[in-house]
């Protein structure tokens, strides 16, 4: 009798493995070959920028500080169009311990421009800069992230202003919260551009203007 019990239970045995060992192979491909590759396509598929577009950051007190980078594809404000540089701006938030203050590092990479709040002048940003939040109220900096330029003028940019508010959060307690809004694409953006990475390239010049002064 033993004999007959034996093999079913081997048999069981064996089955069980096997369905673990098809379902653990099938988990691997779907984490390291499907999901990726969706990943990819999603990103790829992704809607281009369009003006109006806006970025809210919001600090809370365990995390205090708060990296943002505008790039083409892999940085945190992706602006998927042709001739942007990978993190060529970023934004560093620190928050003071137990106040509602920041600062607010400015790093540029190249073919950046700058406006700070109060100021009425964009011009060339070469090295950091720093922001205190208190400046932004009522008043926007600006930030040109230039994919072309001639003659120190950006010739194809995108625009983006910051600014901030106090917001109440979910708790009842008062915040200040950064907007970073997309306001322009100059000279505009080709919508049937889109390549393989999904990235865009920026309209032609119809006509000679100064529009970017």
């Amino acid at each position: 009798m033993l004999l007959l019990i034996v093999p079913a239970i081997l048999n069981i045995i064996v089955i069980v493995l096997t369905v673990l060992a098809v379902a653990v192979l099938v988990l691997i491909v779907h984490r390291l070959i499907v999901r990726p590759a969706m990943n990819v396509k999603a990103d790829r598929d992704a809607p281009p920028p369009q003006v109006g577009d806006i970025r809210e950051i919001l600090i809370d007190e365990q995390e205090r500080i708060r990296r943002l980078s505008i790039g083409q594809l892999d940085s945190d404000v992706k602006t998927r169009m042709a001739g942007v540089k990978e993190d060529q701006l970023i934004l560093i938030f620190r928050k003071d311990r137990g106040l509602e203050e920041y600062e607010i590092t400015v790093e540029p990479g190249s073919n950046i421009f700058y406006r700070p709040p109060h100021a009425k002048k964009i011009e060339p940003l070469k090295s950091n800069e720093k922001i205190l939040s208190r400046e932004l109220i009522g008043y926007n900096a600006l930030f040109r992230v230039a994919a072309s330029v001639k003659n120190n003028r950006p010739l194809q940019y995108l625009e983006y202003e910051l600014s901030s508010k106090f917001v109440i959060n979910n708790i009842g307690e008062e915040k200040m919260r950064f907007d970073l809004e997309l306001t322009r694409i100059f000279p505009g953006m080709d919508e049937n551009s889109r390549d393989k990475k999904g990235v865009f390239s920026f309209s032609r010049f119809k006509v000679d203007h100064d529009d970017a002064e």
